[in-house]
């Protein structure tokens, strides 16, 4: 006899959201896209109110800094009725913006039978876009600091011959031996252009292991390296790479050296509005902290494929959202007027693995 078999308890489930799944879509530290966003506001930014408003309007348009070149004079040793001008040379910094975009849609009905609800969901949907996001800005970020780095470096700890020797690929070669105190000679080699404290420090997470032994080596220590880090704040990615053969990777600058900026679409600044079901606004989003355009609007649409399909067979004319953000990004770092022969501010290095 079958007994009560056709009636046995069915699988449980708990509730969602269950926390068991809290690693899937875990957040990475985001430290090349933090410095950006944190030097643009600083009381030493790099760029003014005046071009982060500007930037917000520019849409559509060129935007375009105005500055003025460094130059050297002659100081003269005589007194004369006429003396030797030296004009000023002027030159517009064209800001460059990346669109980024992203998007996805919700069908209200599917989530009727579905142990995940609609706004569980959306929440996923959106971490897992916004993520990436962070990620590629991230990426973005390095990729700045890494065209941007100096090319040149005028101190006599740098060249042939000399402590660091010559640079290679436009950065301080730094040996296992020497790692202990990089950071005592590198705010010398950094003010030997005239570049001075405080610094902030950006690097691979290896160098954080580096950064963290040395910061507890004090004056009760044999050795007291504790000493070299009081100019620097340092900050850590993934974004940045290591080099084969290489124990660490960072790279250095006074603060305020760089920026972030960033436009949306007039629709969305202006609140275009067809109907509310059917507009533009512009959101403050998490994990990036940025002001995004989005535009939302509801259809009918055939969404019996959603889920692949299964249990949506039913779903061939139902409500359909589209959600899509989108923003306009540019990455500003100060203005050298000669890469070639003038040292720019931001300094690269790596620590070498032996």
């Amino acid at each position: 006899m079958a007994g009560l078999a056709n009636t046995l308890t069915q699988n449980l489930r708990t509730q969602y959201p269950s926390k068991l799944d809290k690693n899937e879509d875990r957040l990475s530290e985001y430290g090349a896209w933090e410095l950006f966003k944190m030097d643009t506001v600083s009381p030493e930014s790099t760029i003014t109110p005046d071009v982060i408003a500007q930037a917000k309007m520019s849409i559509g348009n060129t935007l375009q800094i105005p500055v003025i070149d460094g130059d050297d004079v002659t100081i003269g040793n005589t007194r004369s009725c006429t003396i030797a001008d030296y004009e000023n040379t002027s030159n517009l910094v064209t800001v460059t913006s990346t669109t980024y975009s992203f998007g996805c849609t919700m069908g209200p009905a599917s989530y009727m039978n579905n142990d995940i609800k609609y706004q569980a969901d959306f929440d996923r949907k959106l971490l897992k876009y916004l993520k990436k996001f962070a990620a590629t800005l991230g990426s973005a970020s390095v990729a700045k600091l890494e065209a941007d780095k100096t090319q040149v470096m005028n101190s006599a700890f740098i060249g042939v011959g000399q402590k660091y020797g010559a640079l290679a690929g436009n950065a301080i070669q730094v040996t296992d031996a020497q790692k202990n105190l990089i950071f005592n000679d590198l705010s010398a080699i950094m003010s030997e252009d005239d570049f001075y404290g405080r610094y902030n420090v950006l690097g691979s997470q290896t160098l954080r292991s580096i950064v963290g032994e040395y910061t507890n080596q004090g004056a009760t220590n044999s050795t007291n390296t504790q000493f070299q880090f009081g100019e620097y704040d340092f900050g850590y990615t993934n974004r940045v790479s290591v080099g084969a053969g290489k124990a660490a990777t960072f790279y250095a600058m006074p603060k305020g050296t760089m920026a972030t900026v960033n436009r949306n679409e007039p629709d969305a600044i202006a609140g275009s509005i067809i109907n509310s079901e059917n507009y533009w606004d512009e959101v403050r989003v998490p994990i990036v902290d940025l002001d995004m355009g989005v535009r939302y609007f509801k259809e009918c649409a055939d969404n019996s494929t959603i889920n692949g399909g299964s249990g949506a067979a039913h779903l061939t004319g139902s409500m359909k959202e589209t959600f899509i953000w989108s923003t306009d990004v540019a990455f500003i770092t100060s203005y050298n007027s000669d890469p070639v022969t003038l040292a720019g501010p931001i300094f690269k290095a790596e620590i070498s693995a032996s």
